[in-house]
């Protein structure tokens, strides 16, 4: 609820995205989409495909329930957790997701040195 009335899918991705100091240019880019299309996803003109919800979520930092029902939900992804920090510049948010994606790909198995 927000102001006594329940807020939109939309509402709440642009609220979760200004949050997060990004643009709708940087959103965009980062789903693979135009500024356009998560304009008219935030006027509530259009709606995110199921195929883009989880995307979203990750780039924002929620969960799908939260971008779906507003549901607060525990996010367990520690990159969603980095993106959804709003105490971290986005400097450090990004150096901090290097560092976990390099520490990712050293963990796989054809990576590491017998």
């Amino acid at each position: 609820m927000f102001g006594g009335r329940r807020v939109s899918l939309g509402k709440r991705i642009r609220q979760r995205r200004l949050s997060l100091n990004v643009t709708q240019q940087q959103l965009a880019q980062a789903l693979g989409v135009t500024p356009q299309h998560i304009s008219l996803i935030e006027q509530e003109k259009a709606a995110p495909s199921l195929a883009l919800l989880p995307s979203l979520a990750r780039e924002l930092g929620v969960t799908t329930d939260y971008l779906i029902a507003g549901d607060d939900c525990v996010i367990t992804d520690v990159i969603s957790a980095i993106k959804g920090d709003n105490t971290l510049s986005l400097k450090a948010k990004r150096l901090l997701i290097s560092m976990v994606e390099e520490l990712r790909r050293a963990s796989t198995p054809e990576s590491t040195i017998e």
